[in-house]
């Protein structure tokens, strides 16, 4: 087996020499030095004799008489059959490895064929407390070139997030930078809106239990929530009492170790936080908090510029009367269903809905009567419809339906259910119940229409045939060939 180090190939030189020297000095007949390979398995990281075959190479950490003396910090000497299944006669004698800092980093420990020396385990004990300040002096190293990878990360991220607008793209581009900055496994960002005392999560990164987004907060139900509600940073230290209060929200347990959650604030207002979370306990550092608050607070701005383009942008696409989206955001519905049909083979289809009479009722009751009978269309469609569905106002008193990956005879069913909602709606202008149908043409790709561009002419055309039948039905449009 070859010697693995893992990062403490700087000192292998001298590890190997004072292993040898203490093997020899203690009259063991071998010598082990193990090192936590994970957060939960010890392996060999160096032994001596070099050509020996150790036996086994890695052993839990949690459960094992070895993980005991590191994670307990304690030494042991008992029989090696105790301690290594199917072993042969002898003992072991083991004590922990730690950094100066008392920060436990693996154990040595030594087999004997016989019956150890009575001062054994001190010797180990001491021995093992000089290769923890070696060790530990490469650790140190370590962490300060890990805390400059995340400052250099936490630049990058000041450097680059502030050009983008888009509130989907930010939030991700934030959770990846968290991490990179805080060394974290996964990370959430969230957004709140102080004045109703809600929010909700817009993006997830790394190992968070599952994909949040999209997911409701209120200020008092999670960690996530009590930090938005009251302005205020909220480390974690330990997360893993018996009774978990949620971490993001109610009924996902994200079995985090700890956790740092830091508002993100623009004009004195949260809009919004980031959290980070760790396996383990205690995991993050003075360091990694503080990397968070710069980047929280160099974030807020852009999110909040974020928000503001995504609002313009949505007030642009939206029908300022129904609150449907309007024929531009119904052509690009429209275009994208399009594309992925015929580039997947899949079906789509297509149905105009048009109100019946709506010029003799604007001109009996006036436009603002009107403006209540399409309001009214416009909800009833919207709720008549299927996730995934879209429908626009695509102009005067007529609204386009787009169905994607639905058959002619789904989409039939699915039109009809809402013609059948507009004839039973209930709509009351001073004091007299309006009458309101509407006539829908439907058309399908590639049932109906061999290009996915002619579904709306098409519909358009089984429009008029429903028109000429008498109205408040659904005709279906005429298959080309």
């Amino acid at each position: 087996m070859r010697d693995s180090l893992r990062g403490f190939e700087s000192v292998a030189a001298e590890l190997r020499s004072w292993l040898e020297a203490l093997r020899l000095a203690l009259g063991a007949e071998t010598a082990c030095l193990w090192t936590l390979a994970s957060t939960d398995r010890l392996s060999v990281a160096l032994h001596s004799p070099r050509e020996t075959e150790i036996t086994p190479e890695d052993v839990p950490l949690h459960g094992h008489a070895l993980g005991w003396v590191v994670t307990e910090g304690v030494s042991l000497r008992a029989s090696r059959r105790d301690i290594f299944r199917g072993a042969e006669e002898g003992w072991v004698v083991a004590a922990p490895v730690s950094e100066v800092r008392g920060e436990r980093i693996g154990c040595v420990a030594l087999e004997f064929d016989g019956v150890p020396r009575l001062d054994a385990p001190r010797a180990l004990e001491l021995a093992a407390a000089l290769a923890g300040r070696l060790l530990g002096d490469v650790h140190a190293a370590e962490r300060a070139l890990t805390d400059l990878r995340k400052y250099e990360a936490l630049y990058g991220a000041i450097q680059d997030l502030d050009r983008e607008l888009d509130l989907a793209e930010l939030a991700s581009s934030v959770c990846r930078r968290a991490r990179r900055v805080s060394g974290a496994r996964g990370a959430v960002v969230a957004r709140w809106d102080s004045g109703r005392g809600e929010g909700s999560i817009l993006a997830s990164d790394g190992e968070t239990g599952r994909d949040l987004a999209g997911a409701q907060l209120d200020g008092e139900s999670s960690f996530l929530g009590l930090a938005l509600s009251n302005v205020t940073v909220l480390p974690r230290d330990d997360l893993t009492g018996k009774a978990r209060f949620p971490l993001y929200v109610q009924g996902v347990d994200s079995r985090a170790g700890s956790a740092v959650i830091v508002p993100m604030v623009a004009d004195a207002d949260p809009i919004g936080a980031l959290a980070v979370e760790y396996e383990r306990p205690r995991q993050y550092t003075e360091g990694d908090l503080e990397r968070l608050k710069a980047l929280a607070l160099f974030v807020g701005p852009a999110f909040r510029n974020a928000v503001a383009f995504g609002e313009v942008k949505a007030l642009s696409l939206t029908d300022a009367l129904t609150g449907l989206p309007n024929r531009r955001a119904t052509e690009r519905a429209l275009a994208s269903t399009i594309a992925v049909a015929e580039r997947a083979g899949g079906p789509f289809a297509v149905a105009v809905a048009d109100i019946d009479h709506f010029k003799r009722l604007n001109d009996r009751h006036g436009h603002d009567a009107g403006d209540l009978v399409l309001r009214s269309v416009a909800r009833t469609i919207r709720e008549g419809l299927r996730p995934g569905d879209h429908a626009g106002r695509w102009g005067g008193e007529e609204f386009l339906i787009v169905l994607a990956a639905t058959s002619l005879e789904d989409a039939a069913r699915v039109v009809e259910r809402v013609r059948r909602s507009v004839e039973l709606m209930h709509v009351e202008w001073e004091g007299c119940a309006l009458s309101v149908t509407i006539s829908v043409g439907l058309s399908a790709y590639p049932e109906v229409v061999r290009s996915g561009a002619a579904t709306v002419a098409s519909a358009d055309a089984a429009l008029y045939k429903a028109k000429r039948s008498g109205r408040n039905v659904v005709a279906l449009a005429d298959v080309r060939g």
